[in-house]
């Protein structure tokens, strides 16, 4: 828990505290963070405090809750758990979860991470009538909302307040508990499961009381519940029926609110990441600034805008660094930062090497414990496999197995096993590391 009620849910990582009987980490202290050039670590700051770009004044007016309804049409956001599209199954959630409107009736105030200036975070509340006046809560976020929102065709804002609320207080991950629910709302309609299995909760798509009774359920393993509080593989295991087509996973992970078919860098990072149906691990929505986006459509010549994307998220990721910020200044900003307050020279082929060094110790952790992420395949419908046929993304069928063919050549890793070369080993300081996997 962080920040005063918020859940670190992803993964269950808690879920693995616990069978270590490990309740918390604490840490205090009064030491100053040491810095190479504390001088000009603060002039940097001065200097690039006044060059934001991008989403920066967006997000830090909105937050990232605005881009639920918008996200809805433009195909960036999986509707009807990836079967359907917002400009048809949708079209009042464009309207209820508009960006003024939600500002206007829900924030309370803002807040920020330590020593952010973009502050996207805040608190809201429910003022209106209904069974969730009074209500207050953190602000939700884009992948909350779209989870229990979007995806479900719900469009009742402070239902997803109380989601939110909820997967808080139960210490649930937003996203593999909304794909959860989303998964048993699809099975119901498709009539795999009935009121019988469901304890008699009508799950049908936007009844957002059904929403709420059913997330209570999961949470305390109650009834149907119980089926679904390991996540939509090892629930779809359980139901049979037919019910793997509404399975939305990556090997047991549930997918983010991200969609490849749009945004087509995310088919292999959703894949070849060492954690798989990451959207926060590079691949285009995290692209590092400034760059150009490869032609939609076109899947071929893609691998090393990929490997950048993949290499300087790493990067960012392990220095700490929001990945908003990190789109909202010049990549210069992070190589200087860096420099000055590592006192070692950081540009951008430090970087590079660096964010493939942790790219692939992670992915031999994987390797090691016999994990080969070409078999953890990719739901055919996040491809467009069968194409949608309404919404900003119909057509479209994704190449990921062209994109992963030339992305593992690219970084010199076979293409079948996953396996790095020894020469790539040794080239990046991974070769004792990699003892007992590496070829001979």
């Amino acid at each position: 828990m962080n920040d005063e009620g918020r859940a670190w849910g992803r993964s269950g990582v808690g879920a693995v505290m616990g069978s270590k009987k490990l309740k918390a980490i604490a840490v205090k202290g009064t030491a100053k963070v040491p810095l190479a050039d504390e001088k000009r670590s603060t002039a940097l700051r001065r200097e690039y405090m006044k060059k934001h770009t991008g989403l920066y004044d967006f997000f830090s007016d909105f937050g990232t809750t605005a881009i639920i309804g918008s996200s809805s049409y433009s195909g960036d956001s999986p509707v009807k758990n990836w079967f359907g599209a917002g400009t048809t199954d949708f079209p009042t959630g464009r309207v209820n979860f508009e960006t003024e409107h939600l500002r206007e009736t829900y924030n309370d105030k803002k807040y920020g991470c330590w020593r952010c200036t973009m502050a996207c975070g805040g608190h809201m509340s429910v003022k209106e009538e209904g069974p969730y006046k009074g209500l207050k809560h953190h602000k939700v976020e884009y992948e909350t909302g779209a989870a229990f929102g979007v995806m479900m065709l719900n469009d009742n804002f402070p239902s997803l307040l109380k989601a939110n609320e909820l997967c808080n207080k139960y210490g649930l991950d937003t996203i593999a508990a909304g794909c959860t629910v989303t998964f048993a709302m699809d099975c119901y309609e498709r009539g795999i499961i009935t009121k019988e299995d469901t304890d008699g909760i009508e799950l049908t798509w936007g009844n957002h009381e059904a929403i709420i009774a059913m997330l209570h359920k999961l949470a305390l393993r109650e009834g149907f519940g119980d089926v679904l509080a390991d996540g939509v593989k090892k629930a779809s295991e359980r139901i049979g029926r037919g019910s793997e087509v509404c399975a939305i996973h990556i090997g047991g992970a549930e997918v983010p609110m991200h969609d490849p078919r749009l945004t087509a860098g995310l088919a292999p990072t959703y894949q070849l990441d060492a954690t798989p149906a990451r959207h926060t691990q590079g691949g285009e929505l995290t692209a590092y600034p400034n760059q150009e986006m490869p032609e939609a459509g076109v899947y071929s010549g893609r691998a090393d805008f990929h490997r950048r994307n993949v290499c300087g998220t790493h990067v960012i990721n392990a220095a700490g660094v929001c990945l908003f910020g990190y789109n909202s200044y010049p990549l210069e900003t992070w190589l200087d930062f860096m420099t000055s307050v590592t006192g070692e020279h950081w540009d951008f082929d430090r970087m590079m090497e660096v964010g493939e060094r942790i790219a692939t110790i992670r992915h031999l952790f994987n390797l090691r414990e016999g994990i080969n992420p070409l078999e953890m395949k990719l739901p055919p419908i996040i491809l467009g496999n069968p194409p949608l046929t309404e919404g900003n993304v119909r057509g479209v069928t994704v190449d990921a197995d062209t994109m992963n063919r030339e992305y593992l050549e690219l970084i010199d890793w076979d293409v079948k096993t996953t396996m790095p070369s020894k020469a790539k080993l040794e080239k990046l300081g991974l070769a004792t590391v990699a003892k007992g996997l590496a070829p001979a």
